[in-house]
């Protein structure tokens, strides 16, 4: 063989060789991480604001102006995007051969909350969007300690500029449930402002994005509250109810999540109705003392069954989401009365607490009252 040729072929031999053994310590590409919403780390992370004093209702939080809440372009959560958790497919090493994991796959073993979906009259009829706001929200909450607790353990969050509102009560008699409560809504607040639900849910029927979000962002508040109680043995045990309300003015509904016993009820005309039912031993058939007791609660475990309700808001329909310190102490007639008679929200709200104190003012008591004040012609 000719020297030259033979030279040729073995630097060829020598530039092929070192081709694959680069290709073969090349670093495989790096996963996607997905967005995770900010969680709180401690308790120095959480405001604690110092408690009114018992039988004195605080001021009322300052009245959302109604155009603030609506705006007349299409919002932010009208638009038809939704940012989903993206599960990373680790990279399988040369060495090994192993089967590969889909997205599909990694995300089917995270926890899922189960969604039971229900449909008020009129609601379950599909409607177009529209560029304009049809209804003009205007709300206002407040909290009071009551007369009997040494701490409130509720928590509210009135978030206008994306008609979300919020109330958690913190499980009574357990240590941890002002945190638990607080974590809560600091949670869902996060996922609604910066527009991320990374929550797995399932449901037997098709849910509407809206009420899919408000699912999602209720289970991401119940995984951090599960998570933070691991950390301190004086949390464990810890829990929230939780009722959230968010409207789209632009479709004319409301998105209603329930957890627990705090309620959601609307004023139509004259007439009151309970637009949630209570997760009480009760609604299972248990009578007695124990009837009271919650089988669910947010943060008491990986998974949580969450009502969803889709309710149609009419001009001057009000919204009363509320804690149990007012519905063990002032009846439904008595909360229809108060609303009914008194077109002063803030003055419906003082009212109903003081009735709530008049009668012992046993647990905290805690309520957003939403009014829908017009319909704004297409």
């Amino acid at each position: 063989m000719d020297v030259n040729h033979w030279l040729a072929g073995f630097a060829a031999l020598v530039f092929l060789g070192l081709g694959v053994r680069w290709a073969r310590q090349a670093p495989p590409p790096a996963a996607p991480q997905p967005a995770k919403p900010g969680k709180p780390k401690s308790l120095a992370s959480i405001p604690d604001a110092p408690p009114p004093a018992a039988g004195k209702p605080a001021k009322a939080a300052r009245a959302s102006n109604p155009l603030d809440s609506v705006p007349s372009f299409v919002p932010d959560d009208d638009v038809e995007i939704t940012l989903i958790a993206a599960f990373p497919v680790k990279p399988t090493p040369p060495e090994t051969t192993t089967l590969e994991v889909t997205e599909a796959e990694a995300g089917a073993a995270e926890p899922a909350a189960t969604v039971e979906l229900s449909y008020e009259a009129e609601a379950e009829e599909e409607e177009v969007t529209s560029p304009n706001a049809r209804i003009l929200i205007y709300s206002v909450g407040d909290s009071d300690r009551g007369r009997v607790r040494k701490r409130n353990e509720d928590s509210l969050l009135t978030l206008p500029e994306r008609s979300v509102f919020i109330v958690a009560d913190g499980m009574g008699g357990h240590a941890g449930g002002d945190v638990a409560s607080a974590t809560a809504v600091e949670v869902m607040r996060d996922s609604f402002e910066r527009a991320v639900f990374n929550a797995r849910t399932k449901s037997d029927v098709e849910v509407p994005r809206r009420a899919r979000e408000v699912a999602c962002a209720i289970q991401m508040a119940n995984e951090a509250i599960f998570e933070l109680s691991k950390t301190d043995t004086a949390l464990k045990g810890m829990g929230t109810t939780i009722v959230a309300a968010r409207f789209s003015p632009n479709k004319q509904r409301v998105y209603i999540g329930h957890v627990g016993d705090s309620r959601c009820y609307r004023l139509r005309g004259d007439k009151l109705r309970q637009l949630t039912a209570d997760h009480t031993m009760s609604s299972l058939g248990v009578k007695g003392p124990r009837g009271n007791d919650l089988y669910q609660a947010v943060g008491v475990g990986p998974t949580i069954s969450i009502d969803l309700i889709v309710d149609k808001p009419r001009e001057n329909d009000a919204y009363l989401l509320c804690t149990d310190g007012l519905t063990k102490m002032v009846s439904n007639d008595e909360i229809e009365e108060v609303l009914a008679g008194e077109a002063d929200l803030e003055a419906a709200i003082y009212r109903l607490m003081e009735l709530a104190n008049d009668r012992g003012g046993k647990d905290n008591i805690t309520m957003i009252l939403v009014k829908v004040m017009q319909r704004v012609p297409a």
